[in-house]
């Protein structure tokens, strides 16, 4: 009973020592420091221990947990009780930022409970009024509740009630809180636990829970915010990947706990997460954890948690040519450093270096719209290929290797003949020569003589007229003389 005790004491020590390392001096527990009252709906007392114990409410703020009979508060389970509560009343307006709650291990007869700060005192039937800070609604719950409120939440009175609207021996309403640490601070400024404006306005604070009981389970919860596990390296590699998978980035989670984690202390911020992005040509290697390296990740999650980095690699063919490949989530769902941006790079393309010569080249890196120029050498000529070759956006070279072949005769004879092996400057030199012999009927002299009467000058024209002419000339002449040869005949046989 002794080592429970002492253990128990251990604990709440350790909670409230790294309570303040990370708060300051003004966090604490509220329900040591400034206690007014507290309550509890019935008692239950154990008829058959020596003493007979009652389960009274202030053994809820006595920091034992274990021993139920001697450290634990618990209503009247003798009786179907249809409501059963628990509550803390502080001497003044108080700030909360923490609520430990320690239930019975082993037992779970608190499902439903509902957490309520109110502002004012206030009797249980008065609840009504309120809204709950928190409903537990599962059907077996933790055994240990971690709540934070990052801003603080202001209250005077906190209550712990469970409502079963049916109560009957198998369905009763039982509160067992084995212990409630309640850590903030106070609004009056001469309290040793007082309020300063730095802690009023807190937002950015690692908390702590001890995990208490080795059988059962412990859950951790962030009004409003999300979980960013921190210390896992206290725990072994299989747990901390679990314990990263089960709460980074949540609102609430729940861990089994066994002897390797029992008495171990959960460090964690809560604190806004980062909305995961894919990247143009970047794959995801891995998310990363600071305390354990590298971790497992499931690239649908959407989220990742504060602190937390996410770890990308461009895609093949792509180099990193701006931003980060590493991105931290930090502040207000903000991203460190500036996106990746990959670009699609070319390797140097292969060419012939006995024949021929990169002239133009930022070797050995190229971007998509880069273009390398070659020559050949001397005494060699193009006769394959392209000489000027442009980097895709595929990360593939436009063209063909460029082929230059050593000249059989001087190559200033082969020059002249402008050999063109490339088909598409054939095709552009064939449309030009075809385009400078193409014949315009509408300047052919025919055509101009088809439609206006002009001197034709042609050498052709004027030989063919002087033969033309001579001829009919000369056929009129020998007609005329041959028409007068019977007549001359018939003179010089006859006489006149």
């Amino acid at each position: 009973m002794r080592h429970l005790m002492a253990q128990s004491t251990v604990y709440l020590l350790v909670g409230i020592f790294l309570i303040n390392k990370h708060n300051a001096s003004q966090i604490c527990n509220l329900g040591k420091v400034h206690l007014y009252n507290t309550s509890i709906s019935s008692e239950y007392e154990y008829s058959k221990i020596e003493g007979t114990p009652r389960l009274s409410a202030e053994k809820a703020l006595d920091g034992k947990y274990h021993n139920h009979s001697h450290g634990c508060a618990g209503s009247n389970v003798m009786k179907a009780f249809g409501e059963a509560w628990w509550q803390v009343t502080f001497k003044s307006a108080s700030k909360i930022f923490k609520i430990n709650l320690v239930f019975r291990e082993q037992y779970t007869r608190h499902a439903g409970y509902y957490v309520f700060i109110t502002n004012r005192t206030v009797t249980y039937s008065e609840l009504t009024s309120f809204d709950p800070v928190y409903h537990d609604e599962e059907p077996s719950p933790s055994q240990q509740m971690t709540i934070i409120f990052p801003e603080g939440h202001a209250g005077v009175q906190v209550f712990l009630y469970v409502n079963k609207s049916n109560p009957s021996t198998e369905n009763y309403a039982v509160i067992e809180p084995c212990e409630v640490e309640i850590y903030g601070c106070v609004d009056e400024l001469n309290h040793e636990c007082a309020c300063s404006s730095a802690i009023a306005g807190e937002k950015l604070t690692r908390w702590n829970s001890t995990v208490i009981f080795e059988h059962g389970s412990f859950s951790l919860r962030c009004d409003s915010n999300y979980l960013s596990l921190m210390n896992v390296t206290e725990f072994e590699k299989s747990q901390s990947i679990s314990m990263l998978t089960e709460c980074d980035g949540k609102q609430q989670c729940s861990l089994k706990t066994d002897s390797t984690i029992e008495g171990k202390s959960i460090s964690f911020f809560c604190y806004n997460k980062c909305l995961n992005k894919n990247y143009t040509n970047t794959l995801l290697k891995y998310n990363f954890a600071e305390d354990i390296g590298q971790y497992p990740y499931d690239v649908r999650d959407p989220f990742t948690a504060f602190l937390k980095s996410r770890v990308f690699e461009c895609e093949e063919r792509h180099v990193l040519t701006d931003g980060n490949l590493t991105l931290q989530c930090r502040e207000n769902r903000q991203w460190s450093g500036k996106a990746p941006v990959c670009n699609v790079t070319c390797q140097e393309p292969d060419h012939e270096n006995d024949t021929t010569i990169l002239e133009y080249g930022k070797s050995p890196m190229y971007f998509k719209d880069d273009n390398v120029t070659y020559t050949c050498k001397k005494n060699h000529r193009h006769v394959d290929g392209n000489l000027i070759r442009v980097c895709n956006e595929t990360g593939d070279w436009t063209g063909k290797k460029p082929v230059c072949k050593r000249c059989k005769c001087p190559c200033d004879r082969v020059r002249s003949q402008n050999f063109i092996s490339d088909p598409q400057v054939l095709k552009i030199r064939l449309d030009k020569l075809k385009k400078e012999l193409e014949v315009h009927k509408e300047k052919l002299s025919k055509t101009v003589r088809a439609k206006t009467c002009a001197k034709d000058e042609r050498t052709s024209v004027r030989g063919i007229g002087s033969v033309l002419g001579v001829g009919i000339i000369t056929f009129m002449l020998i007609t005329i003389v041959c028409s007068d040869f019977p007549l001359l005949y018939r003179h010089i046989r006859y006489g006149p």
